[in-house]
């Protein structure tokens, strides 16, 4: 298993607009890409603007091959506007 965990910095007035963003682009990423098996979210409450990401993946390939989706590439779309930074990690889970 391999997880995607990316942490997101947005702007304080673009908080709104990308958390209504990345929950639309979770929910069609675990409808549309077999692949995935799963995301969360998380904002940190002590931080605005920070948001954590993790989508769980069966294998490497999988995990890599991630953004050639037509779910990944609606996500990346939608999100795109607000991301001041963005940093991915691939993590395996064994």
């Amino acid at each position: 298993m391999k997880l995607v965990a990316t942490v997101f910095e947005v702007e304080p007035e673009n908080v709104a607009a990308f958390r209504a963003a990345v929950f639309t682009g979770a929910r069609e990423m675990e409808r549309r890409d077999p692949a995935c098996r799963g995301v969360a979210i998380a904002e940190d409450p002590e931080a605005p603007g920070f948001f954590l990401t993790s989508a769980l993946y069966a294998d490497a390939a999988a995990a890599e091959g991630r953004d050639d989706s037509a779910a990944a590439r609606a996500f990346e779309e939608a999100v795109r506007p607000y991301i001041k930074l963005r940093r991915v990690r691939l993590f395996d889970l064994g």
